[in-house]
């Protein structure tokens, strides 16, 4: 089992193996002799303060990854007390110099010196009280507990740095192989359904030629035809090109810039940016780039609109994303895995999406993400 959990700081190891060694080392402590070697701190022998100060020795030693300045706070306070009683110290008060390694280790060094200031002062102060030699050695234990704590939380912020990074160019990494398999699934597409299109346009045309100036109706028929197939090669390189686009990570109003300049000729399309997008973080303007990549995709392929406008703004509660067109809302953009898509996106960032036919006509596509993820 592993306390880290319900602990903010994870820095100091709470397996209970740790746990175990940590209560070990606290009943050797608490056996070491407190004045003459007749007078032992442990629980069962020794005057009343002793036994006390053994208790609190033990538990400071055995709690200390628990609650480490409680731990320092309460042994260096058992410490004087046994200090005040009047009984010499010879332990050199190890349990403070312990817990003072966890404080250290678990605290940034200001709030380090916040919390060891005044005990520590007194545990000295109390060892000190019997000879110099004493003080001098529970300053040095003491000093050297707080370099050996200080050390480890330095190790372990470098650690999580070099994984931070290492799952930064994991990501970067995953970002380049999906964009590199979209380009693949684009191309495919392209080539598979354009040589259809394609072939169906040419067949078209050679019919309408060969029949000359015969069957006028049908003609007609086969000239539409080809004039379908034509805008459906078109449209079919817009919508591969918003699959295939992959946008610059850190320039969240350039790409949404980009995807709205790559629409159709046929489709006016307006842009609004409110805020300052660029410290965006990387999910949730990737969420953003998707969602407004998704909503004109549908555009082009599932209305009949004419004009399409995106607003994109950046407020205290996070980004606002809107992209409504002015196309039949009564047969709206099909349902489907790309809107179901876009609503698990924005849902993983603890925000919201509705989509549906707007109250002055079209569609829109309404999304709220917080500025950081959940």
């Amino acid at each position: 089992m592993n306390l880290d959990r319900w602990r903010p700081d994870r820095t100091a190891d709470r397996r209970w193996r740790w746990i175990a060694v940590d209560a070990f080392v606290a009943y050797v402590s608490a056996a070491i002799p407190v004045g003459p070697s007749d007078v032992t701190a442990s629980v069962l022998h020794g005057p009343a303060v002793a036994r006390i100060a053994a208790v609190v020795w033990f538990a400071a030693i055995a709690g200390r990854r628990l609650a480490p300045a409680t731990a320092l706070a309460a042994s260096a306070a058992a410490t004087v007390a046994v200090a005040v009683a009047g009984y010499p110290l010879t332990n050199l008060s190890a349990a403070s110099a312990l817990s003072l390694t966890m404080v250290a280790q678990t605290r940034p060094r200001a709030r380090t010196v916040q919390l060891m200031v005044l005990p520590v002062a007194a545990a000295l102060a109390a060892v000190g009280a019997g000879s110099g030699e004493s003080l001098v050695l529970a300053a040095v234990l003491h000093g050297g507990a707080w370099l050996a704590g200080d050390a480890g939380r330095s190790r372990w912020a470098a650690a999580r740095a070099l994984r931070e990074r290492e799952g930064e160019r994991a990501e970067a990494d995953r970002r380049r192989a999906l964009a590199r398999e979209r380009a693949r699934l684009a191309l495919e597409l392209h080539d598979a359904v354009g040589h259809a299109v394609t072939v169906m346009v040419t067949h078209a045309g050679a019919a309408r030629l060969a029949l000359g100036t015969e069957r006028e109706e049908i003609r007609a028929s086969l000239g539409r035809i080809e004039d379908v197939g034509r805008t459906a090669m078109a449209d079919l390189d817009q919508i591969l090109g918003l699959l295939e686009a992959e946008p610059p990570s850190h320039d969240l109003a350039a790409s949404v810039r980009g995807l709205v300049a790559g629409l159709p000729a046929h489709l006016r399309a307006g842009l609004t940016v409110d805020g300052d997008l660029r410290d965006v973080p990387d999910p949730v303007g990737l969420t953003v780039r998707r969602v407004v990549q998704e909503s004109l995709t549908n555009v082009v392929r599932h209305s009949s609109a004419t004009a399409v406008t995106v607003r994109l703004a950046r407020t205290e509660e996070g980004i606002v994303i809107e992209v409504a067109d002015d196309g039949d809302a009564a047969h709206p953009h099909v349902p489907g895995r790309g809107l179901n898509g876009m609503r698990e996106r924005v849902r993983r960032l603890g925000g919201t999406l509705r989509a549906g036919p707007a109250p002055s006509g079209g569609w829109r596509v309404d999304a709220r993400i917080p500025g950081r993820p959940a």
